[in-house]
């Protein structure tokens, strides 16, 4: 009833997962669909079938990017990327600091462009204005080409037409604030929720007092400015309304735009960009350029130095306030601003090795769905890309890196010599890494899919020699010791040590053996079926004939595992009466027999 029940969960994850992808989409769509990851509870993968299903907004944008150039009007059917993240359930991990402003969302679409939201933008202003649509309908001149032709020349006119020709690429983010539409990307595949883990430390009894700050990260200069003298002047209202407190009235700001100060100090206005901005007492608010740099609103954000007439310094929370005149609320108005932090969100393509756990579908962690939600293509062998489909959709599969392990390759090609099997499985990696580097060199990031926990000797291990440690990144995983923990269900530790080892690991170093048998703590051999009777000799030597024995057999694989307890006298035979000499654990001590630690 238990494996059931993780069964039917599996299966309910799948659908919120995949929605219906099987049913298919409608209209040109990305193959991998839309992926909602990053710092959620529940990562989602959307089709536009899946989109069109939510309450409909209308949105009409006429499209000119900062180029000049022109790209359409569009009356688009859509859905509030709101809902969708309320849906996926943004969270922030345990901190001193438990307010969402300080989020960033990246949005990146099927060719590798990236653009950074602000969760404040999205969150503070009506639903309709940031959203993600799934159709979109052209809306073309209503006069015909003779009539377009008595005021301009079809080198004109037919600019402004034959945008049309090339249909609107679903899912497309939209910014109904921007002027300019170069965050609207088309054919989106992934949204991704980022928390910065900002090094800002949050002391509620700080005084909130400044008297200059301080502008630094990716910028060309820094800048401490206590006076803004040589900066032009701004003035603006607001309806002050907190989230808790509700409405305090309308103040009269004077000061200067954040904008022109991060132009000052060479901020550049890419749209991977975001600041961070923050107060003595570690209070902080996050903006993205694209608010600040794209939107009329966004060049009204202002560093304030007066408040209806009077001076900020010398006041709770002076000299300089970020104010956010036409936001709903005041969340990201922070007082006593000391540091204003630029950072550059763009992603590099990366390989993340991702250990997909034991076996079944239900052991595969969220943060290994979130890595591949972000791969654009795989490393992987054959069973885990059947086993793991609906994970993966249809991202291509670059090669097969289990086929390159040695003992594997050597049982496809047994008539090479042990010196030609090594110079082929050598070439053969060099020819997968190859891949890997055009895939990054692409922009693409690459997933390489591990069975288990790929540090616990995992057959990935190859690959960290042919790439930096910042080209690379490990995503947590669950190993067959864990799920064969759980099947013994005693505790292995007892108070004392578990010692992990395979075999050329005891037999390499036969002293180990000695010292886990006299300090009676727990031995775990990986990929020890095959070699067990080699081993007996060794074992009789430091181990009673009745010392606890546990043959654990495909942890983690529903229908298969097995769970054999013996006494090392006994070993041999139960070995001999399974026919499995490769996926299965043993652990041998006597703290087998021992059901809870009498050391809490």
């Amino acid at each position: 009833m238990r494996r059931l029940a993780q069964l039917l969960g599996v299966f309910l994850v799948w659908l919120l997962l995949c929605g219906s992808a099987l049913a298919g989409g409608h209209g040109p769509v990305p193959e991998q669909g839309l992926t909602i990851t990053g710092e959620v509870k529940r990562p989602l993968k959307l089709s536009v079938e899946d989109l069109s299903r939510f309450q409909a907004v209308e949105i009409q944008l006429n499209e000119v990017g900062r180029d000049g150039k022109f790209h359409g009007v569009y009356l688009h059917k859509a859905v509030p990327l709101r809902t969708l993240l309320d849906m996926a359930q943004v969270i922030k991990q345990d901190q001193a600091f438990n307010k969402q402003i300080d989020l960033a969302i990246r949005v990146t679409d099927a060719t590798g462009k990236q653009v950074v939201l602000s969760w404040g933008e999205i969150y503070y202003s009506n639903p309709a204005e940031i959203a993600i649509a799934y159709a979109a309908t052209p809306v073309k001149p209503g006069m015909t080409e003779a009539r377009c032709q008595k005021c301009h020349g079809p080198e004109i006119y037919r600019q402004s037409l034959d945008v049309y020709e090339k249909p609107a690429l679903m899912p497309k983010l939209l910014m109904r604030k921007d002027f300019y539409t170069d965050r609207c990307l088309e054919g989106i595949t992934r949204i991704e929720v980022i928390d910065l883990y900002p090094s800002i430390k949050v002391d509620r009894f700080a005084k909130l007092e400044s008297e200059d700050f301080l502008v630094t990260g990716a910028v060309a200069k820094e800048l401490t400015l206590s006076e803004m003298q040589e900066f032009p002047r701004m003035e603006m209202a607001k309806k002050v309304v907190g989230v808790h407190m509700g409405y305090h009235g309308l103040h009269n700001y004077k000061g200067v735009s954040l904008a022109k100060v991060l132009k000052e100090a060479g901020a550049g206005d890419e749209l991977t960009k975001v600041v961070m901005i923050s107060a003595p007492d570690g209070y902080r608010a996050l903006f993205s350029f694209g608010e600040l740099f794209q939107s009329f609103a966004g060049k009204r954000i202002m560093l304030a130095e007066s408040d209806n007439g009077k001076l900020l310094q010398g006041q709770r929370g002076g000299k300089y306030r970020i104010i956010v005149p036409e936001e709903l609320v005041d969340d990201r108005d922070v007082l006593a601003v000391e540091r204003i932090e630029v950072v550059d969100l763009k992603a590099q393509p990366k390989i993340s090795i991702i250990g997909v756990g034991p076996g079944d579908t239900d052991l595969l962690t969220l943060e290994a769905i979130n890595a591949l939600a972000r791969a654009d293509v795989l490393v992987a062998p054959a069973d885990i890309a059947n086993r793991f489909t609906p994970y993966l959709g249809d991202k291509p599969v670059l090669f097969d890196p289990l086929k390159l392990i040695k003992h594997i390759y050597r049982r496809d090609h047994p008539e090479l010599s042990a010196e030609q099997l090594t110079k082929q499985v050598d070439a053969e990696r060099e020819a997968g890494v190859v891949k890997i580097r055009e895939a990054l060199n692409a922009g693409k990031n690459v997933a390489f899919l591990d069975w288990g926990d790929s540090l616990i000797y995992g057959s990935s291990r190859w690959i960290r020699h042919f790439f930096s440690d910042d080209q690379l990144e490990t995503v947590p995983a669950m190993s067959s010791f864990n799920a064969a923990n759980a099947m013994l269900q005693r505790d292995i530790g007892a108070g004392g040590s578990i010692v992990i080892t395979m075999p050329s690991g005891l037999k390499e170093h036969p002293g180990l053996l000695k010292a886990v048998a006299e300090s009676g703590d727990t031995l775990a051999i990986f990929m020890g079926l095959k070699e067990f009777e080699e081993l007996k000799e060794s074992f009789d030597r430091y181990y009673a004939a009745d010392t606890p024995v546990a043959l654990v057999y495909s942890a983690g694989v529903a229908g298969s595992e097995r769970l054999v307890r013996t006494t090392l006298g006994k070993s041999v035979a139960a070995l001999q009466a399974d026919s499995e000499r490769f996926l299965g654990l043993i652990y041998m001590g006597p703290r087998l027999l021992q059901r809870s630690s009498e050391c809490q």
